[in-house]
């Protein structure tokens, strides 16, 4: 797990009782190492948050609450985009445009980490709006790094 992130405005941590609550209703396992992280910094917002994927960078905002009471939180976006996202495919973070990062859940229980378009679901072409990232969480905690100065 990268030790190099600073995690912002958490939202306080989750109880193992939130975190079974949103699998049971999203109806998947999440990964060990995503609960280590959100289980402590749920909410939060990563520093550095810049990742690379097609030779451009994108950012992770923040990690999307799981907390039911509060607002912005996971069931709440995914009832939001649920007419856009591809069944199987599970939001854990958001950039600051609308775009989601997301498990992919579709081949495996141990999901993959894919970027979703909002603008491309949008239009229609469902798949089209998925990018493959990387293979773990970890993998990709590990990819953030601060923004390249242009």
């Amino acid at each position: 797990m990268s030790s190099k992130i600073i995690w912002n405005f958490s939202k306080g941590t989750l109880t193992g009782q939130e975190i079974s609550y949103a699998e049971n209703t999203l109806g998947i396992k999440y990964p060990q190492d995503y609960i280590e992280v959100v289980s402590k910094y749920n909410g939060g917002f990563p520093e550095p948050d810049t990742f690379v994927i097609n030779s451009r960078e994108e950012m992770i905002n923040n990690l999307i609450n799981l907390k039911a009471d509060i607002n912005y939180n996971i069931f709440q976006i995914v009832e939001a985009v649920s007419d856009r996202l591809v069944s199987g495919i599970i939001p854990f973070g958001r950039d600051a445009g609308g775009n989601l990062i997301c498990f992919d859940y579709r081949s495996s229980q141990n999901p993959t980490i894919v970027f979703w378009d909002h603008e491309i679901a949008g239009g229609g072409d469902l798949e089209e709006a998925i990018t493959p990232i990387c293979e773990t969480f970890t993998d990709f905690l590990n990819m953030l790094h601060e923004a390249s100065e242009e």
